[in-house]
């Protein structure tokens, strides 16, 4: 079997998949600071300084991108969840989780913008974020342990009300805090965090 064609020490995947990263990285800069109607293809080329045929080579439209950037971001919030220490139980676990998102925003406001604002002025965003909700809630239910599945809804159709709920407030509660229009402190958020997730999930 022939060994794959180097160019510059790299394989045409290898080259391939470099280039995807670095779309990305340019399509979340362009997309927490500027939102959706930031994100071009011509943007997005010039900062990365690739031709257009690299472009469509790797997403089929600008949507595709905007989608691909959104995922990306919410799997670095998720995978940082996934630290979360089950020891001190299910009112301890769910602060430290709600302290790692608000930490996770606050260490890049960008990340609030993707994750938050957007999906509330961007159709394809609200659309994706819609039908990821459930599968996220669950994953997350998963990583929070035994305590926090046995509180969970049983049904797909109970999961997403809750889920649309629980997003609902919590998007509110920290794009407020993020935006400097809450002017309480750290604590006092993730209190109100951790007060809004008992309250929906015991309704």
């Amino acid at each position: 079997m022939n060994s794959p064609k180097l160019w510059r020490g790299q394989t045409l995947q290898d080259r391939s998949s470099d280039r995807r990263e670095q779309i990305l990285a340019v399509g979340e800069q362009l997309l927490g600071s500027g939102g959706v109607a930031a994100v071009t293809m011509r943007a997005v080329t010039r900062q990365a300084n690739l031709s257009p045929r690299y472009f469509y080579e790797t997403f089929d439209t600008r949507e595709d991108l905007v989608v691909a950037v959104y995922d990306r971001v919410e799997m670095g919030l998720f995978e940082r969840l996934q630290d979360v220490p089950l020891e001190a139980g299910l009112p301890a676990v769910v602060r430290h989780s709600c302290e790692i998102c608000a930490g996770y925003f606050e260490e890049d406001p960008g990340r609030a913008r993707i994750l938050l604002r957007e999906p509330l002025a961007d159709d394809t965003l609200r659309r994706h974020r819609a039908d990821r909700a459930p599968a996220f809630l669950r994953m997350l239910i998963a990583v929070l342990g035994a305590e926090a599945g046995a509180m969970a809804p049983r049904t797909d159709e109970d999961l997403a009300i809750a889920a649309t709920a629980l997003s609902g407030a919590l998007v509110s509660l920290y794009l407020e805090w993020v935006d400097g229009d809450l002017e309480a402190d750290r604590d006092r958020i993730i209190d109100a965090a951790v007060d809004i997730v008992f309250a929906l999930v015991k309704a």
